[in-house]
């Protein structure tokens, strides 16, 4: 069920971010320049409009004072191969580029957070990923289910279609984000009232608690420019929480 791309926010439901904090109201001297960059993991290999090197292209023209990449801040002081184990590879290229100029973001579950994940994390400890593969084995026995279930697929397979098509500036441009918002909203009915409704909601988590580690870091940084490299799937909230912090300047993907 779940794909090469990260996910989330939706309008309205488990999925909202909610109204922001007055922490992130707060002006500062001068605004913080801020480009979200949405990236596609390993579907890049497909992508012959927005490969790994578009990435570290756009991030290097973009002139960035710091660059926030999805990986745990405490996981960055690893070395190549724990790193390589866990993270996605533009993730790891960019950590490695800027170095002493990178922050990380990412958060992978109370289950693990303050401890180094273990080799054998994602194929036998991890609950979330344990549920995403026996969900895939899930039938679906109700009418409801079964037109939810096509819903779902349907919208899977219109993001797999955008992402392996899209440039940069198109898979920012807002189409994909709807795409994602509407296909979390079905997965939502779809899982309601089952054990898979723990799906929906830890993707919601993760979606908030990237946005809040982005959101604490920036606001140390007046005046800097920075951008925020994250799988597509997060785009969408990441961008409309930004949106609503007064001293963010966003600027759009070229």
């Amino acid at each position: 069920m779940r794909r090469a791309l990260s996910r989330r926010l939706l309008a309205g439901g488990i999925f909202a971010i909610g109204t922001p904090s007055p922490l992130w109201s707060v002006p500062l001297t001068k605004n913080v320049a801020v480009m979200v960059l949405p990236v596609l993991h390993n579907l890049h290999r497909a992508n012959s409009h927005y490969s790994y090197e578009d990435i570290y292209r756009l991030v290097a023209t973009f002139r960035p004072d710091q660059v926030g990449v999805e990986i745990r801040q405490e996981d960055l002081t690893f070395d190549n191969r724990y790193l390589t184990n866990n993270y996605p590879t533009e993730m790891v290229h960019l950590a490695h580029q800027y170095s002493s100029h990178t922050f990380g973001f990412d958060w992978l579950g109370n289950e693990i957070a303050g401890r180094p994940i273990p080799d054998d994390w994602w194929a036998k400890h991890s609950r979330i990923k344990s549920l995403e593969r026996s969900f895939d084995q899930v039938l679906s026995k109700t009418v409801r289910d079964k037109k939810l279930l096509s819903k779902v697929n349907e919208l899977s397979t219109e993001q797999m279609k955008i992402a392996k098509t899209a440039t940069a500036a198109q898979l920012a441009d807002g189409r994909y984000d709807r795409v994602c918002a509407d296909y979390y909203t079905a997965l939502d009915k779809l899982t309601r009232n089952t054990q898979y409704s723990e799906l929906p909601r830890f993707y919601s988590d993760r979606d908030r608690h990237l946005a809040m580690n982005v959101i604490q870091h920036l606001k140390n940084y007046p005046g800097n420019r920075i951008v925020v490299v994250t799988g597509a799937d997060h785009h969408g909230p990441m961008v409309r929480t930004l949106a609503a912090v007064s001293y963010v300047n966003l600027v759009p993907v070229p």
